[in-house]
């Protein structure tokens, strides 16, 4: 948060070409990273320079979309990722998920909000007390067969043959 937007932006690939050529920061290729990402995550702000803290939360989410889906990642882990945010922003980080996902990213969705498990999920684990009590297809999914879950009060049988296939993947 105390990082400007294009710091932030760079943060875990300063060190690497195109940003960095013998540990000499590039400022012409980062400054175009910058405006890119800006543009193409629709930040709100100023300039590349101001510190993401003085951001709104959509923006600051925005930064942060755009700065780990930049990267092409294999994996996406998204814990809570619209908590706090506007309908416009959380519509927004959801889509840009979704292309992440299409784009051939798997995604790790972390959240308390059912409405937004069911929609962008492929598959559902619930868990209680920091068990796993079930998986299920979002398709398949019953609202009162999560609660359950939820509250602890429902196991899926078949569960032991998925938790086999997960520890052995």
């Amino acid at each position: 948060m105390d990082f400007e937007v294009m710091e932030n932006l760079i943060s875990k690939t300063f060190r690497k070409q195109p940003y960095s050529i013998r540990g000499i920061l590039q400022r012409k290729k980062i400054d175009e990273f910058a405006e890119q990402a800006i543009k193409n995550y629709d930040v709100k702000t100023p300039s590349p320079n101001v510190l993401v803290k003085l951001l709104s939360g959509g923006n600051q989410q925005k930064v942060i979309l755009a700065r780990e889906v930049s990267r092409d990642p294999d994996l996406l882990i998204a814990a809570q990722p619209t908590r706090g945010l506007d309908i416009g922003a959380t519509e927004y980080v959801h889509k840009q998920m979704v292309d992440a996902r299409n784009n051939g990213a798997a995604i790790l969705l972390i959240s308390t909000e059912l409405e937004e498990i069911l929609s962008l999920s492929d598959r559902i684990a619930v868990m209680y007390e920091g068990e796993i009590m079930g998986i299920v297809s979002a398709e398949n999914a019953q609202i009162d067969q999560i609660g359950e879950m939820m509250a602890g009060v429902l196991r899926i049988p078949s569960f032991s043959s998925a938790q086999k296939e997960v520890e052995e993947a």
